[in-house]
């Protein structure tokens, strides 16, 4: 089995990895696993990259021939991240790429001459988790109408609208009102990311998801790809 170490943003896509990847990559022979940055358990947000980069080093480190993904949003990144600043005026095709191109080159820049670049495979996810939701607004429209003033059918129509305007759910605007998780607390209050989240991505199903969101798919191909080498 391919050891996989995932560094998650958060509670949510820790969850997510736990509910929805490992069944799917373990059928491959890829054990993945996720835990969140640094030694404490802690609320989500993006963590300065120094800080990130040190825990994915001593993960590599701790175990020849594992292999660590990342899994953080583009939205609200810090600026010290390589390749953030200069992503943000660039196409929506290139601003995950041009990231996790500058975190690879950063890590083996700090690891050194014997590092293996195919032991990290960066993802940053266009614009964040919530944009996954949207590839199923049927079922994020059904799993939120509960806890909603909305009823389902009302939900549906102003997600789908949502994701119509954009173009497709990795599109959705980042700006702080207009991101993907404000498009949902402003009509649902009561959106839990980490309760919410990772059920209504798994009632999604991994296939609609990997098309909906070419980039979140571009993503999972290459985690399966590692069974194969």
């Amino acid at each position: 089995m391919i050891d996989l170490a995932v560094i998650a943003e958060g509670p949510t896509e820790q969850a997510f990895v736990r509910n929805c990847l490992v069944a799917h990559l373990g059928a491959m022979g890829v054990s993945i696993w996720a835990r969140l940055p640094g030694r404490a358990v802690r609320r989500g947000g993006v963590r300065p990259w120094d800080s990130v980069c040190e825990d994915i080093l001593g993960l590599l480190k701790e175990r020849p021939g594992r292999v660590c993904t990342t899994m953080f949003d583009f939205y609200a990144m810090p600026g010290n991240w390589p390749g953030r600043t200069d992503a943000g005026g660039m196409p929506l095709a290139r601003k995950g790429p041009h990231v996790e191109d500058a975190l690879l080159e950063d890590m083996a820049a700090h690891a050194g001459g014997d590092f293996r670049r195919e032991l990290f495979v960066p993802y940053v996810q266009v614009h964040e988790f919530e944009a996954l939701l949207f590839a199923g607004v049927a079922e994020m429209a059904e799993a939120l109408a509960p806890i909603s003033q909305m009823k389902q059918a009302d939900l549906n129509a102003h997600f789908r609208a949502v994701v119509d305007q954009a173009g497709q759910p990795e599109a959705i605007n980042d700006n702080y009102d207009t991101c993907p998780s404000r498009r949902i607390t402003g009509v649902v209050r009561g959106y839990r990311k980490p309760v919410f989240g990772p059920i209504i991505a798994g009632r999604i199903g991994l296939d609609v998801l990997r098309t909906a969101c070419p980039h979140f798919g571009q993503w999972l191909g290459r985690l399966e790809s590692l069974s194969a080498k």
